[in-house]
């Protein structure tokens, strides 16, 4: 006899002892437990690999990003990177001191040759006993341009007692330091217990100067100049071309204001502006690092998809050739990973400034490299990253009984005939 269905007639019989079919067969795989806890298992299964499969979308998109930031930060098109900010420094500090007013643009160098610093006026009395009494009252005048003061010191107390010397020149700093001429006064005292009074313009510059007349008592003397106000006289040489300057204070400027230059004493001194090293070093240490990360994870999903296994071969191709990494101290190792000394680099980025810099940054640099590399790699379409692990969830899927007669059965009866019904039952139950 044959199996219902396979020789009958008419439409609506064969569409019965199909349903009827399907049935009995779910009826038989729900007591059948091997198949049941495959089933649940499979299902089970499938959903950890979706999740993982999302989990590393994540992941790759992450590690793209960040190797791309690694990267940008090396670049000359970045206005805030460490390439294109300026690290200002002087060879000779005694000589010349030097800061960044404004952002500076581009390297510069420039040999500054100071033959004369800025001062102020100097005068400073003559020595008196301290502890000696007063032999006269004070009464002069500090004249200092368009500010002056007028010092009057009593050489006796309100009791008539006289003051000591000591007193009289204190007070007379006092009322100087006090008012708004532009001298500044101080009481020198020596171990043996002699002591001066000077004054000390508050601007340099031959322009300031200031004078002192009147009765001087224990400032006896104190209206010789000792130092002469006079201006910073230096020269600058930038691309070969040298000018005098002449200043009355010691705080210039270079590169249209940007560096700001403090003159300290003669001789010459190099200021230049140029990329930091040590925040170099650092920044091209966190580009090995990004770029180690994103191979290894690479690797270790290298199947699961097209573009997975495109991005790693993109990757391995290296970020330039061995030698020119060599010269920025970057190794590669045999897993295709990088290793980074920072001292190599240090010492050639001394020794060779420019073609460390070109090698880093340049057109052809290995910071432009990374960042497209990366870049490409964050325009890759989802998909393609995980498009082994699609295949082998919809191969699943189809071998699962469950899914099967559960996609037949919202399809209808007339999706699954009974030829498929009567072979599924023959492989699945005998």
């Amino acid at each position: 006899m044959a199996i219902n269905g396979i020789n009958s007639y008419g439409m609506g019989y064969y569409n019965y002892q199909a349903s009827i079919n399907n049935m009995r067969l779910t009826q038989a795989l729900a007591n059948n437990s091997r198949l049941t806890r495959s089933a649940f298992s499979s299902a089970s299964s499938g959903n950890n690999s979706l999740k993982s499969s999302v989990n590393f979308i994540k992941d790759y998109s992450s590690s793209m990003s960040d190797l791309m930031s690694a990267a940008n930060e090396l670049r000359t098109a970045n206005s805030k990177g460490v390439m294109t900010d300026m690290k200002v420094t002087s060879s000779d500090t005694s000589v010349a001191t030097a800061t960044e007013k404004l952002t500076v643009k581009s390297p510069k160098d420039y040999m500054i040759d100071v033959s004369q610093i800025a001062q102020a006026q100097t005068n400073v009395s003559g020595s008196v006993k301290g502890s000696d009494k007063a032999e006269s009252s004070m009464d002069f005048v500090v004249n200092a341009g368009a500010s002056s003061v007028n010092v009057r010191v009593s050489a006796l107390h309100e009791d008539g007692t006289s003051k000591t010397n000591i007193q009289m020149l204190r007070e007379a700093a006092s009322q100087i330091n006090d008012s708004s001429a532009n001298v500044r006064a101080n009481v020198v005292t020596q171990k043996d217990g002699t002591a001066t009074l000077e004054l000390t313009g508050k601007y340099t510059g031959k322009h300031n100067t200031f004078n002192v007349s009147g009765e001087l008592g224990a400032a006896k003397g104190l209206e010789n100049v000792q130092t002469e106000a006079a201006n910073a006289k230096y020269s600058v040489t930038e691309n070969g071309k040298k000018t005098d300057y002449e200043s009355g204070t010691n705080d210039i400027s270079l590169d249209h204001t940007r560096i700001g230059v403090t003159l300290k004493g003669t001789g010459t001194v190099s200021i230049k502006a140029d990329v930091d090293a040590e925040k170099t070093a650092s920044a091209l240490g966190s580009l090995v690092d990004a770029y180690n990360s994103s191979l290894k994870l690479l690797n270790d999903n290298y199947d699961r998809g097209s573009g997975v296994d495109r991005q790693l071969r993109s990757l391995v191709q290296g970020l330039g050739s061995e030698q020119s990494l060599e010269k920025l101290g970057i190794t590669v190792n045999k897993d295709a990973t990088l290793k980074f000394d920072k001292d190599v680099f240090a010492k050639n980025m001394k020794e060779n400034p420019s073609l460390t810099k070109d090698l880093i940054a340049g057109a052809a640099g290995i910071a432009d490299k990374a960042f497209n590399k990366a870049s490409s790699g964050l325009r890759v379409n989802s998909g393609s990253l995980i498009n082994g692990d699609l295949s082998d969830m919809q191969s699943e899927s189809f071998t699962n009984p469950y899914n099967v007669f559960s996609m037949y059965s919202r399809s209808g009866v007339y999706s699954l005939n009974n030829y498929a019904a009567v072979g599924m039952m023959f492989n699945l139950l005998a």
